[in-house]
C-alpha cells in the first residue's frame, strides 16, 4: 500500500473522538492496520506497543524519545492529516535509528504527554498546530538473540580486517598513549572510564555505537601532537554525551575513516590536511554492572 493510500485510509476509517482541549484521539491499531507498520519501518524491525507482551530479549536499551513534525502551509493551519504525518515520521525515525545501531525491535512504544510517558497504551491525542504539528513517541530498543549473534559476528570481522596502508594523507598512531595521557584523564574525570579497541566491561545498558569526529589546527604542532589534540577533542564530545545520558563508560573506541576501521583495533587513523588534523572515532556509551 502506498503512503498516500495509507493516509487516506487512516483519515477515512480512523476511530476518533474530538476534544476541544486535546484535539483528536488516534488509536495505534487504526494508524498501523493493513500492514502499515511494515510499510513504514520495514519487516526487520518489530514494534511492541504500550503494555503489549514481548519476548525475553537478551538486551534492552533505556527508553528514548523521538519527535518529528509535519509542516502546514495552509492559511487555515494544520489538520488531522498533519498529526498522522508527524506520527509516521517519528515512528520511522525511531525504527531507522534502532536498525542503524543493530537492534531489531522497539518495545513499550507510547506517546509522550506533557513531557512524560503517556499512561495510555492504546493511542494518543493530537491537536494540530497552526504551522507545525509534532508527535513525540518514547520506546526502548531491543535485540533478539539473532541480532546479538549478528552484532558479535560483525565485531569479530571488524577486529580481523586485513592489513592495509593508511588512507591517502593519513597516518596510523596508537590510541592508548593518547587515552591514558594526563589530558585524557582530566577530560574523563573520576566518573567516566574509557575502553578502546574491542575491550568493554560487562555492562547493564548501552547506547550506540555512534561516530564522533573532530579536528585540531596543526599550526606549529608536529603531526602526532595535532592528531592527539583531535583525539582529545573527540573524546570530550563522547564524555559530554555520556554525562548528558548518565552513562559511566565509553566502550570499544575504534578509529573509522571513510567507512573503514583501522586494521589494528587499537590504532587511530588520523587525516592530515594542510591546516588541520582530523579523526573519527566510533564507540558506545555504557553503564557497568
Amino acid at each position: 500500500m502506498r503512503r498516500g493510500n495509507l493516509l487516506a485510509l487512516v483519515l477515512t476509517s480512523l476511530t476518533i473522538s474530538a476534544h476541544a482541549a486535546e484535539g483528536t484521539y488516534f488509536k495505534f491499531s487504526e494508524l498501523l492496520k493493513a500492514d502499515a507498520a511494515e510499510e513504514l519501518v520495514g519487516p526487520d524491525i518489530k514494534l511492541y506497543w504500550g503494555a503489549q507482551p514481548t519476548p525475553d530479549f537478551p538486551e534492552v536499551a533505556r527508553p528514548d524519545i523521538y519527535t518529528r513534525s509535519s509542516i502546514s502551509i495552509s492559511p487555515f493551519g494544520g489538520s488531522k492529516r498533519h498529526c498522522v504525518e508527524a506520527f509516521e515520521k517519528t515512528l520511522k525515525a525511531m525504527a531507522d535509528d534502532a536498525r542503524s545501531h543493530g537492534y531489531d525491535a522497539v518495545t513499550n512504544i507510547r506517546a509522550m504527554r506533557d513531557g512524560k510517558r503517556s499512561d495510555d497504551p492504546a493511542g494518543f491525542s493530537c491537536k494540530p498546530g497552526y504551522k507545525t504539528t509534532e508527535v513525540p513517541l518514547v520506546g526502548s530498543f531491543a535485540m533478539t538473540s539473532a541480532a546479538m549473534q549478528r552484532a558479535a559476528e560483525a565485531e569479530e570481522r571488524s577486529a580481523n580486517v586485513p592489513a592495509r596502508p593508511p588512507s591517502a594523507g593519513a597516518i596510523f598512531l596508537p590510541l592508548e598513549p593518547m587515552l591514558t595521557s594526563p589530558e585524557a584523564k582530566a577530560i574523563l574525570g573520576p566518573d567516566i572510564k574509557a575502553y578502546w579497541g574491542t575491550k568493554a566491561p560487562e555492562y547493564s545498558q548501552r547506547y550506540g555505537p555512534d561516530e564522533y569526529a573532530d579536528d585540531a589546527d596543526i599550526g606549529k604542532l608536529q603531526n602526532e601532537e595535532a592528531c592527539k589534540q583531535a583525539v582529545l577533542k573527540t573524546l570530550g564530545a563522547m564524555v559530554q554525551e555520556a554525562k548528558t545520558r548518565n552513562y559511566d563508560s565509553i566502550v570499544k573506541i575504534r578509529s573509522v575513516l571513510g567507512g573503514q576501521f583501522a586494521p589494528v583495533a587499537t590504532d587511530v587513523e588520523c587525516q592530515l590536511g594542510k591546516k588541520t588534523a582530523s579523526v573519527s572515532l566510533k564507540s558506545s556509551l555504557a553503564s557497568k554492572k
